[in-house]
């Protein structure tokens, strides 16, 4: 998996300019600044995007620019984080519903695999930029927004953007998605009625990689970046979700002790900053995905056992902040994720050791071209697989790990919605 790090090394150097953090740090952000900022008045457009198959058997998508009813441009007014950096944002005082039912209108697609998603754009050439949504001066002690943070696991199209919209191909993976559909974190938030905000990072490790390749700690201190210059948000108020470990461990080989000191740092920060509610998550056994059918039995082992440190680490990291009354939940997705490979029939699934594309090698080189389903994925569903490609689930199997979060008894018991 040395591959893929340096084919990521190689892609994101081309996009240096949209993968590099704010110039700002978010201790260096003054009140003046902020207010300037947020006087900026302006107004921008939006792409709305859409899949054009009506399964998941066919991950391509497309886009249209939001209209009005009568034809017309649909504008946002609002402000930018910045007038001139590429990787940006946009902050409004419209309502996520009220951007979702202009998309939905435009497209008029009414299949329920269009997983219909949106963003800020100025023109054809710009990049998909996230919309953030301005919280009221009042508004009620719950939680109103979803963030996350972490790898290719809940990645919703930051390396997407920051390749250039090359990586991964775009007519084999959902719209920047390691996956054929929606991520667990989009699922949730769906059920939950709630706006996600993405900051993770497919290849993502605790620390950055290859200088462009942001690691969690970047991400968190991003996301303190950005929030500055949001109006009225309440940290408290929002879901914040942290996983990551998989790349440190399988394409990094960092010692477990450095990625604990990194989960740590992550988990300090955001408390720090006023964060309340936290979902956490053990990693899956990732050597139970199909690459690993072309790793040797040493390495297997090497990459199991640093994941079972791993979670111990997590679950020690979890009790503590639960003692100091935050809100924390850990779902144990190790367990499920080792019953679900075990015995996918169980689960709803049929195939639990091979791709559903025709891929037959662990290469990173593969995120960039299109393959095929193999004949039996094709005669069964994407939706029936747990692998979508050699490394990464369905997204029948994110939803799958989502709605089992949402069980009553899970955890989510302890979060105000």
């Amino acid at each position: 998996m040395k591959k893929m790090t340096m084919l990521l090394g190689a892609l994101l150097p081309l996009a240096s300019a949209v993968a590099a953090e704010p110039a700002l740090s978010p201790e260096s952000i003054t009140t003046a600044q902020v207010v300037s900022t947020q006087n900026k008045q302006t107004y921008t457009y939006v792409r709305c995007w859409y899949r054009t198959g009506n399964s998941h058997n066919d991950s391509a998508t497309d886009w249209q620019w939001a209209q009005n009813p009568d034809g017309s441009y649909y504008t946002l007014n609002g402000y930018w984080w910045s007038s001139v950096s590429f990787k940006n944002m946009f902050y409004t005082n419209t309502s996520q519903n009220v951007i979702k039912q202009r998309c939905e209108e435009t497209l008029g697609v009414s299949h329920e695999n269009a997983d219909i998603t949106f963003f800020a754009a100025d023109n054809r050439w710009s990049y998909n930029h996230t919309i953030w949504t301005n919280d009221p001066v009042m508004q009620a002690d719950q939680i109103n927004k979803m963030v996350a943070f972490g790898d290719s696991l809940s990645d919703t199209g930051n390396i997407f953007n920051a390749a250039m919209w090359r990586f991964p191909n775009h007519n084999t993976w959902f719209l920047g998605h390691f996956s054929n559909g929606f991520v667990w974190t989009e699922y949730i938030a769906q059920e939950k009625k709630l706006p996600l905000y993405n900051w993770a990072v497919g290849g993502a490790a605790g620390s950055n990689q290859y200088i462009a390749l942001t690691g969690v700690g970047d991400q968190v201190s991003s996301y303190l970046t950005y929030a500055k210059m949001a109006k009225n948000y309440k940290p408290a108020n929002t879901l914040f979700t942290l996983e990551f470990g998989l790349n440190d461990f399988m394409n990094y080989n960092r010692e477990v002790a450095d990625v604990q000191a990194d989960f740590a740092s992550a988990l300090a920060r955001l408390t720090d900053a006023g964060a309340q509610n936290i979902m956490l998550m053990t990693l899956p056994d990732a050597t139970k995905a199909p690459q690993f059918k072309y790793s040797t039995a040493d390495e297997i082992a090497t990459v199991r056992a640093k994941i079972l440190e791993f979670n111990d680490f997590i679950k020690a990291q979890a009790a503590l902040y639960i003692l100091q009354g935050y809100n924390i939940t850990l779902y144990d997705t190790y367990t499920l994720f080792e019953q679900l490979t075990t015995n996918p029939q169980q689960h709803g699934f049929v195939n639990a050791s091979d791709a559903c594309l025709n891929i037959n090698r662990s290469s990173a080189a593969d995120y960039l071209y299109s393959h095929s389903l193999t004949n039996e994925c094709a005669a069964h569903s994407s939706d029936k697989y747990v692998f979508w490609g050699v490394t990464h689930p369905t997204t029948a199997v994110h939803k799958y790990i989502a709605d089992k979060m949402l069980e009553p008894g899970a955890g989510m018991q302890r979060f105000a919605f």
